[in-house]
């Protein structure tokens, strides 16, 4: 297995959906734009991290660089469209417009097996064999965000420069920061460093 061309900082998994998350594989946390996808070898190493993926899979070099790109361009057709319809609910026109990420979909090879338990338990697992399964488990996240979470509460953090996406589970609905800890407590300063220079 090939090693990022850069070392990262662990990604962001932040967003209350993988789908969202996926989307903040591009972020710029201390000011410089960091990728997660940036090559083949980051984007194994995220794809790890955020999903079931074996840690054995034998896929050769160029294959992971290709595959990153495809990534790279779903994650930004993605982004447009969370863009364009983040905080309401999605019209069933969206469907119109989904055929980049139906075509990835129609290549997925999933398949049940038994596996162990009292009793025993029936699952659903992905055939690992081509590089493009590598897709999958990113385009089922989009899909499952598209038809099952409530779109009207996709939001982008209120953070100055924050670029990270979420999806507000809270009870209230009140959620602002992509982390209180990061963008609420850059927030609270610098409303107190105002409120004390007036």
């Amino acid at each position: 297995m090939i090693s990022p061309a850069k070392t990262l900082p662990d990604p962001f998994f932040i967003a209350e959906h993988r789908a969202l998350d996926y989307l903040n594989t591009v972020a710029a946390p201390a000011g410089e734009i960091l990728d997660w996808l940036a090559d083949g070898a980051a984007f194994f190493d995220w794809l790890r991290r955020g999903f079931a993926v074996p840690a054995d899979l034998k896929i050769s070099a160029a294959n992971l660089q290709r595959i990153a790109a495809d990534a790279r361009d779903l994650r930004e057709w993605f982004r447009e469209l969370v863009q364009k319809h983040a905080g309401r609910p999605l019209p069933a026109s969206i469907a119109g417009a989904l055929e980049p990420l139906n075509a990835i979909l129609q290549h997925g090879q999933l398949h049940f097996q038994l596996s162990r338990g009292e009793p025993l338990i029936l699952e659903e697992a992905q055939n690992w064999r081509a590089p493009q399964a590598l897709l999958q488990p990113i385009a089922r996240a989009i899909a499952d965000l598209l038809c099952h979470a409530d779109f009207s509460q996709v939001r982008h953090c209120e953070g100055a420069q924050c670029t990270l996406w979420f999806i507000d589970v809270s009870k209230s609905h009140r959620r602002r920061w992509c982390s209180m800890s990061v963008c609420g407590n850059r927030a609270k300063a610098a409303q107190h460093r105002a409120k004390n220079s007036g």
